[in-house]
């Protein structure tokens, strides 16, 4: 382990022995970090996605610059087809260590596969059009739509499972099984698959006790019963005798006899017996009804909690890639990557993209890893860009086409906010063009931020022009 401040080795002592620093509280952070970075590869090696995932982002959290953990996760994202987030932390990765990095490896195998690239780029978008439909109850269509992308994407995790809810919505519940655990074999330790599997496992079951229980009704052995006199006689289906004239006489005197007495000794009996035991039936039957009422009123809970998910999935996605136009935020943000990576691209088309992605997605709806690769393509097109809106800004300000330089001057001041050049000559565009107050805004800001640079002079002399 290296020092924070001097770099050199440390010992077990709680200070480093060349330059002082007390490097006690450094030792547990790193510690606690390659202890996340540990649990994170065991759960990747076992398939538990999700629970690596978690593990390598608290394990970022306390060490931003842990190389092999975010080299981990790009390689977890991409697993659950993630395509964007993978891409996010290589390109972290490699700006953090640009020699002797795997990340560069895995950037260079997805320029060089463009057919992978394209499917990982197509799923997207017809994800995001199967979440059109659904919001537009569209089931069927959106299931066409999710299928499609599986085919291209097939460890595409939310995919399967927004198809398994759809499937859980239609009531297509061995389908819906079948889904669950194709997402289970990709991510083991996902909650949200396996709280699906939990409920389809349970309706699955009820559905499989009931049809054996009519199985068995339909198997058992049905008999006759006979009433000869005070006798019952049983005779099993299918048993036929042949009976003479004689044998017809007897039973019947025998029926005869036995009505008779049965009306008079039997029947009373039988009539309290038969109420005593439609009132047991009724009873039994109230508790069926009150259990089936039960289970009932279980279900719809768990329909509703299913609903409830199923709205929360597609807002959480639609948080990511949905109907509120993200998904065409990520496709800027992925083609400023690509357009930053290849050589022969102009900084300022990677500028382009970067532009149309509106300022409050930025503030309010990206995730960490889009505005780590945002703010990491910033940065590095910094310098040219300022320069070149610079140099228009001033071209256009020579030429009197001062609407023009207050856009190229505002854009090269944004990118390089230590330019007082630029700074100065915003102030002049909008003292040209008549906006006095802006100018005076600006110009007040140079004398603040710069108070010793010669513009700031020539500003002080605006300032006083104005206030004339």
């Amino acid at each position: 382990m290296k020092c924070f401040n001097c770099g050199c080795d440390l010992t077990e002592l709680e200070f480093c022995t060349n330059c002082g620093a007390d490097v006690k509280h450094y030792k547990k952070i790193i510690y606690t970090s390659n202890r996340l970075y540990n649990e994170g590869l065991e759960r990747a090696s076992v398939r538990d996605l999700s629970g690596a995932v978690k593990a390598l982002k608290e394990c970022i959290r306390f060490n931003k610059n842990h190389i092999d953990a975010r080299n981990l996760l790009g390689l977890v994202y991409y697993e659950t087809g993630e395509g964007v987030e993978a891409l996010s932390e290589w390109v972290i990765s490699q700006n953090m260590r640009p020699e002797k990095n795997v990340a560069n490896e895995y950037i260079n195998a997805l320029k060089n596969d463009q057919g992978r690239l394209e499917n990982i780029k197509t799923s997207i978008r017809k994800f995001n059009k199967a979440l059109d439909l659904c919001w537009q109850d569209s089931s069927d269509m959106a299931i066409i739509q999710l299928k499609k992308v599986i085919s291209m994407n097939p460890n595409y995790v939310k995919a399967r499972q927004l198809l398994t809810l759809l499937y859980i919505q239609k009531e297509e519940w061995e389908r819906a099984a079948r889904e669950a655990e194709r997402t289970l074999k990709i991510d083991c330790g996902d909650l949200k698959s396996l709280r699906y599997k939990k409920e389809i496992d349970a309706v699955l079951k009820q559905a499989a006790d009931n049809k054996r229980g009519r199985r068995k009704k339909k198997e058992e052995v049905t008999a006759v019963y006979k009433t000869s006199g005070n006798e019952t006689i049983i005779q099993p289906v299918g048993v036929g005798e042949t009976l003479g004239i004689n044998v017809f006489v007897e039973i019947a005197i025998g029926i005869i006899i036995g009505v008779c007495v049965s009306y008079f000794i039997i029947l009373p009996a039988r009539i309290s017996s038969v109420r005593d035991e439609a009132n047991a039936k009724a009873s039994e039957y109230g508790a069926q009804l009150d259990e089936k009422n039960a289970e009932i009123t279980d279900l719809e809970a768990r329909i509703t909690e299913l609903q409830a998910d199923i709205q929360a999935q597609k807002e959480m996605i639609d948080g990511y890639s949905g109907s509120n136009g993200t998904a065409e935020i990520n496709d800027y943000l992925m083609a400023a990557a690509y357009a930053y990576m290849d050589s022969g691209q102009d900084n300022m088309t990677v500028d382009e993209y970067l532009e149309k992605i509106p300022a409050d997605y930025l503030d309010d709806g990206a995730s960490t890893e889009f505005l780590d690769l945002y703010a990491y393509l910033k940065g590095g097109i910094g310098a040219s860009v300022a320069e070149r809106f610079y140099e228009k800004g001033i071209e256009s300000y020579n030429s009197r086409d001062y609407e023009t330089a207050i856009e190229c001057l505002t854009r090269a001041y944004e990118y390089d906010p230590d330019s007082d050049d630029a700074l100065y000559y915003l102030g002049l565009a909008y003292y040209e063009n008549g906006d006095v107050s802006s100018a005076a805004t600006k110009f007040n800001e140079l004398l603040e931020k710069f108070p010793d640079s010669l513009e700031a002079q020539k500003a002080s002399q605006h300032l006083e022009e104005i206030g004339d």
